[in-house]
C-alpha cells in the first residue's frame, strides 16, 4: 500500500498519494490489533497498546490528509504529502524495524554468552 502511495506521490498525484498513505495507516493499525468502530478510534486505541503518542498523532495526520483528499478533493502540496510519508516511515521504524533489530542483537548476545559458557566448561 505504501509503495503504491509513494508511486502516486512521485507522479505528482498528491490526492491519490494522500488516500494511499491513509490506507497504509489503516493496514498498520489493523495489523497491530487496535480495536474501534472506525479508523479514528483504532488509531487512538494504539495508545492502549503501548504505541507512543507521537505515532498516534502522526497516524491521525495521515488520516486527516487521506480523508480530505478522498471526501473533499483537497490537494495537499508536495512537501505536505512528503511529510506524511516521512511520518509513516518513522512510525514503521519504531514499530517494526527497531524491535526486530533489538531482538536480533539480543539473540547474538545470548549466542555469544552461551558459546563463552560452553568454552569455559570445556577449558581445564
Amino acid at each position: 500500500m505504501f509503495a503504491e502511495a509513494a508511486l502516486a506521490e512521485a507522479a505528482g498525484a498528491f490526492r491519490l498519494a494522500g488516500v494511499g498513505y491513509r490506507a497504509t495507516v489503516e493496514q498498520i493499525v489493523k495489523e497491530r490489533g487496535a480495536a474501534g468502530k472506525n479508523l479514528y478510534e483504532r488509531i487512538t486505541g494504539l495508545g492502549n497498546l503501548g504505541v507512543a503518542q507521537e505515532i498516534v498523532d502522526a497516524f491521525h495526520e495521515a488520516r486527516f490528509v487521506g480523508n480530505d483528499a478522498a471526501h473533499d478533493a483537497l490537494a495537499y502540496s508536495a512537501e505536505e504529502i512528503a511529510d506524511i510519508a516521512e511520518l509513516i516511515n518513522e512510525a514503521v521504524l519504531v514499530l517494526y524495524v527497531q524491535p526486530a533489530q533489538r531482538a536480533r542483537m539480543a539473540a547474538q548476545r545470548t549466542a555469544r554468552r552461551t558459546a563463552a559458557q560452553a568454552l569455559q566448561r570445556t577449558t581445564p
